[in-house]
């Protein structure tokens, strides 16, 4: 079992150190999938999928060798603290020429991140962080599948993430809940109810892309935690491509986010039940 790769575009490496950065502040602990096609993180809570996001390794490795545990289990699932590995990461920031990430076994496994610092005299400078990593035995790699995605019963093309954190951002000084909610018609709703007052801010004309059979006046609707959707508001840094809001009735909303299609983002927040 081995992994390394090489990065030197600076446009990459800005991506991976902004991935990894928002990942550290969904969750402590992150889980790597790693597979000949490309790297992917994965939060899970009990079991229950919080976030897949999938890089692929043509876009941000310019060299890339792995082999899993066997060849007809050619994986690796490594589990890090996200804090730790988004300091090692974002110690390069504006200032590496390189950077290598390697499987490492000291002491116990690591991830060691090899960086190649910018420098005005002939010789090069280099930093390295190791960062210690539990290697996921084979039996518990169905925890960290590709989670399953429901049959949406609206999915809606949202606005700018930048536009709507400066909206939530407000609605969170006044409620710990927000309700979205979507028609056949291209409407998009974020909503708040307290005491003393009902605020919502509406979107028309966005794209469906999937929808049930429900009539056009029908809003298909789900309350969740504000707190989770502003985190997930912070993939605004990577400035995708386009973002999609998928809502299962009172029971689910997936965001989904793409870059390029060298970035894949699956978000899940559950409903709040009343």
């Amino acid at each position: 079992m081995k992994f390394r790769c090489r990065m030197v575009e600076v446009g990459a490496m800005r991506d991976l150190m902004n991935i990894v950065t928002v990942i550290s502040k969904i969750a402590k602990s992150c889980v790597l999938r790693i597979t000949t096609d490309g790297i992917s993180f994965n939060i899970d809570d009990d079991s229950v999928p919080v976030l897949w996001a999938e890089l692929s390794q043509s876009h941000f490795f310019n060299e890339y060798v792995m082999s899993g545990v066997s060849e007809e289990q050619n994986e690796i699932y490594l589990e890090c603290e996200s804090a730790m590995l988004a300091r090692s990461l974002g110690s390069f920031r504006s200032t590496a020429k390189s950077v290598k990430i390697k499987l490492t076994n000291k002491i116990q496994p690591c991830l060691t991140i090899e960086i190649e610092l910018s420098s005005s005299s002939v010789e090069s400078r280099q930093c390295m962080h190791d960062v210690p990593v539990r290697v996921v035995p084979r039996k518990e790699w169905a925890t960290y599948k590709v989670p399953d995605i429901p049959e949406f019963d609206i999915s809606v093309d949202m606005p700018l993430l930048k536009f709507l954190r400066n909206i939530v951002e407000r609605m969170r000084n006044m409620s710990s809940q927000l309700t979205l909610e979507a028609d056949k018609t291209g409407v998009f709703i974020l909503r708040i109810e307290t005491e003393s007052a009902n605020v919502s801010t509406h979107f028309q004309g966005l794209q469906i892309s999937i929808c049930s059979q429900a009539e056009d006046n029908v809003m298909i609707s789900a309350t969740i935690d504000i707190k989770k959707f502003l985190t997930f508001l912070a993939w605004d840094i990577v400035h995708p491509n386009s973002v999609k809001c998928n809502i299962v009735e009172n029971k689910i909303v997936n965001l989904f986010l793409d870059l390029a299609g060298y970035l894949k983002v699956r978000y899940f927040i559950p409903a709040i039940v009343a």
